[in-house]
């Protein structure tokens, strides 16, 4: 018998009850609270919350002049004034950015607003949209990934296995500590599970190799187009991998040699044999840093005094983070006194290996639904969670996940919502890319489509909430838009992008997109003009 954990609750490891495969099986938290999006915000509670923070973005090497939204204050607004009031809103404003607007009652499906609707615009991170909803309609809300650590060979009486430990994942985002932190658990928490697993079933050494199954993955498909080269080394855009850990961000610490060599370089969590360029030297003034190649290698250099203490290193996106996190697996192991003889390897053969099975399985890992990880990429605009997503999905539905794979399944979903597929230019799942293109019409026509989804209270509920929650909490926090819009933001260099719903206090539902290219103001104008039209939304009658 293996044992079968799950963390529940944000508090510890239960015991669950048995399921295929019989093995030992651990469970990601569904850590988030219920959504808020069924609060009802009254007038009294909307004046007690405190004035949220403006994103502060960093100045410009030219000035740029600063243009203020306005619009005259209403107390209702009907649908006949709507295009001329949201026209007044945004008239300043396009001196210096380009905006296309759209409104659309979701019940009738009735355009009210449309303002260079049909033209094409980069959405930033509202390209999430369509990524959470093509993950719950593709594989549906209650999905949850499973990642298997099985054995082959015979496990001999003195605990050596006359075999391989098989890694096959399914590109999971959630192995971190993430939706877990309540918990208290480090970063690597599910790997030290399964090294307990791997010793109760009384393994003591493995003869042969640790590999990873991507056999149901394009390697050379994992790169998303557009990516500016300025941001491959920032965290907010880690890479793509079959098997994921700490979002694909490497954390190093760097001590002294001796003098003259190199420093010692070390990663946290440990990840022995993991190849990186060590081109430091022991001696001197402190002066470290880390960098990726432009061949795509992480690369230290420096110095570091012969007296230092051990100075951590900024992440920086892991270059092959399906290796690492194996590499940090093994190190587990070996710390464990369970030493891996054979290589590290990574397999992307069809067939080559075996399969899991009720007798081979020593541990899987189930992640928290898709419900939930759809709420965390939407609601913290988290990249990671999106890229993840977004090529797991073609890896689950057709066998071979990539790009190119999910973009002919996005397309299939787009047209049977009826978008016009021309309209759209997908690259990326999170929004990161300049080369994805969309229009303000099909962005609504979305919304309008899932809001008649079978998934569509949790697509909804995924949206942060305007004053509450996720990337709006500090915005539309006045008595009218408390609560009642529910959306997802965008920014990227020169872009501020705003889609989603807006309810009136009669409870009718607008879906709108408001995205706006060429910004060449402050971001907090734009994001301005966007509250004020929302207000606008949340007054008709």
């Amino acid at each position: 018998m293996f044992q079968k954990l799950t963390v529940f609750g944000l508090v510890g490891l239960l015991t669950i009850l048995p399921h295929f495969p019989a093995a030992g099986e651990t469970r990601g938290a569904s850590g988030s609270k219920k959504s808020s999006a069924t609060q009802k915000a009254s007038s009294s509670q909307a004046k007690k919350v405190r004035r949220g923070q403006s994103t502060k973005t960093k100045p410009s090497s030219t000035p740029k002049q600063q243009t203020q939204a306005r619009a005259p204050e209403l107390t209702t607004v009907s649908v006949e004034s709507l295009p001329a009031l949201a026209a007044q809103v945004i008239q300043g404003l396009e001196r210096v950015s380009t905006w296309g607007i759209m409104v659309v009652d979701v019940t009738s499906g009735q355009p009210l607003v449309e303002h260079r609707a049909h033209d094409s615009f980069i959405p930033a991170s509202n390209r999430k949209l369509f990524t959470g909803a093509l993950a719950l309609d593709q594989l549906g809300a209650d999905f949850t990934y499973r990642t298997y650590l099985y054995h082959t060979g015979q496990i001999e009486p003195d605990g050596t296995l006359r075999g391989n430990l098989i890694i096959r994942p399914q590109g999971d985002p959630t192995f971190s500590n993430r939706l877990v932190r309540e918990a208290q658990v480090p970063t690597d928490w599910i790997f030290r599970d399964w090294v307990e697993k791997v010793r109760a079933a009384n393994i003591r050494s493995v003869a042969g190799e640790l590999i990873v199954d991507c056999s149901e993955w394009d390697l050379n498909d994992l790169r998303p187009k557009g990516w500016s080269q300025r941001i491959l080394q920032d965290t907010y855009a880690p890479r793509t991998s079959p098997l994921t850990l700490n979002e694909n961000l490497l954390q190093m610490i760097a001590k002294p040699g001796s003098p003259g060599s190199p420093a010692i370089i070390e990663f946290a969590p440990p990840a022995e044999g993991y190849p990186i360029l060590n081109r430091t030297v022991t001696g001197g003034k402190r002066s470290i840093s880390v960098r990726l190649t432009p061949d795509e290698r992480v690369e230290v250099t420096g110095s570091i005094p012969t007296d230092s203490k051990p100075i951590p290193l900024p992440e920086i996106p892991c270059d092959n983070p399906t290796l690492y996190a194996a590499a940090v697996f093994r190190s587990h192991l070996h710390r464990a006194g369970i030493p891996v003889n054979g290589n590290l390897r990574v397999e992307t053969r069809k067939g080559a290996l075996e399969r899991p099975t009720t007798s081979n399985v020593l541990a899987v890992y189930i992640s928290p639904p898709m419900a939930e990880i759809v709420r965390t990429m939407m609601k913290h605009s988290n990249n990671h969670f999106a890229e993840q997503i977004y090529v797991s999905i073609s890896a689950v539905k057709r066998g071979r996940g990539g790009y190119s794979q999910t973009r002919v399944l996005e397309q299939d979903f787009l047209r049977r919502c009826g978008l016009p597929v021309s309209e759209l230019r997908a690259e990326d799942g999170s929004g990161l890319s300049r080369l994805n293109n969309v229009s303000p019409a099909s962005v609504c026509s979305l919304l309008v489509a899932m809001h008649r989804h079978p998934a569509a209270k949790e697509f909804f509920d995924s949206l942060a909430v305007g004053g509450l929650d996720g990337t709006l909490r500090g915005r539309m926090r006045n008595e009218t838009t408390l609560a009642r819009v529910h959306a997802k933001t965008g920014y990227i260099a020169n872009v501020v992008c705003l889609s989603g719903y807006a309810d009136t206090k009669s409870g009718r539902r607008f879906a709108f997109s408001f995205l706006v290219n060429n910004v060449k103001t402050s971001p907090d104008s734009i994001k301005n003009a966007q509250d004020r039209l929302c207000e606008l939304l949340c007054r008709v009658e």
